[in-house]
């Protein structure tokens, strides 16, 4: 999932928001050290982060092979259909797709026209920034916005996107994991923790979309005054305080975005059965839209970069108990990786480079 929305190092909407004045007691030459020092032990985590995560990764796949024979994996090879792939490629395309609508439908309420192969880019820019770095798709959107202004889309459209995109990613996620718990009920898949877990996550990002919706166009206004001693809390209360509150909460704007995220849910899910069918593998529908929200959820609370090893083994573990070969599932599963994770990594990374130049 695009997810899939905690700041690293220096947020590009620093640069475009008011400077803070030093607190007492500090110099504005003490400032610069402090970010350039805390910009290293970010990368160093980052490092960090994405060495566990491929090395959890490569533990799932070990650990799958040691519990089935490499015949079988041949043998899917043999079998896989070309055409199965391709409709996963199309799934996957629907994406960014809607991911741009979401975008595009803020600029025109703001009677700003984005282009599609503008959005289209942005995604993938805002794709490879939330991979890159966890923090629950707000780096990836915050990089996004950075992109959105470079093309000289008003700030307070920009913001309100902001909010719009967070609010309706968040309430179709809880709404699909919801929807996945009482498909696993049904079927007495639902474990405590997956349960206790994803009541966490839902009533997290429920506070998020209400708070971001409740400050747009007010910021930290009638709020405690000591958050703004926070530089982070500071950056984000006059970000949501130039947002436009009739854009940003719009009724039928929420709805529609809501709409739009919920279908990169769909497709995430398709693409799944997808590439389970293309393994000459078949799979119920609903089991295979279960095992992806709960895969999901622990990619979205995990702390490596795209939730590598967390995702693959909670994906081939569901996978399992819904019926589904563990060669199969790990195959699946690394296929998908590899076209939601793996493959759009670097043209990504070229697209964030210069939404960040503002290009």
């Amino acid at each position: 999932m695009r997810a899939t929305h905690r700041l690293h190092g220096t947020s590009p909407i620093a640069s475009s928001s008011r400077r803070a004045r030093p607190a007492p007691g500090r110099t504005e030459s003490a400032e610069p050290t402090e970010r350039r020092d805390s910009g290293t032990v970010s990368r160093r985590a980052q490092w960090i982060s994405w060495i566990l995560g491929v090395a959890a990764l490569a533990a799932v796949v070990v650990m799958a092979l040691h519990f089935s024979e490499g015949r079988e994996f041949i043998g899917l090879a043999e079998r896989a259909e070309p055409w199965w792939l391709a409709l996963a490629f199309i799934l996957q395309a629907g994406t960014y797709w809607a991911q741009g609508e979401v975008f595009r439908g803020v600029g025109r309420a703001a009677r700003f026209r984005l282009p599609l192969a503008t959005v289209w880019k942005l995604g993938f820019a805002k794709l490879f920034i939330d991979q890159a770095l966890p923090s629950g798709g707000i780096s990836g959107t915050i990089v996004l916005s950075k992109g959105l202004e470079g093309r000289g889309m008003p700030r307070a459209a920009v913001a309100a996107a902001v909010v719009v995109d967070l609010a309706s990613y968040y309430a179709a996620y809880v709404v699909s994991l919801a929807a996945a718990l009482v498909l696993a009920a049904i079927h007495g898949e639902a474990s405590e923790i997956i349960v206790m877990v994803s009541v966490v996550f839902g009533l997290f990002g429920t506070a998020l979309s209400v708070t971001a919706l409740a400050l747009s166009g007010r910021g930290g206004r009638g709020l405690p005054k000591g958050l703004s001693r926070f530089r982070s809390a500071r950056i984000a209360l006059d970000f949501l305080e130039d947002a436009d509150p009739n854009v940003a909460r719009s009724p039928r704007l929420l709805l529609q975005a809501g709409v739009y995220q919920l279908a990169i849910v769909l497709f995430d899910a398709a693409t799944m059965w997808v590439l389970i069918r293309s393994l000459g593998a078949t799979a119920a529908p609903g089991s295979v839209f279960t095992s992806f929200m709960i895969s999901s959820l622990f990619r979205t609370v995990g702390v490596v970069p795209g939730g590598l090893g967390t995702f693959e083994a909670a994906s081939v573990l569901t996978l399992k108990f819904v019926g589904v070969a563990i060669p199969v599932a790990l195959s699946a599963t690394l296929l998908f990786r590899g076209l939601s994770f793996w493959l759009p990594l670097l043209p990504g990374l070229w697209f964030s480079r210069r939404a960040v130049a503002g290009q």
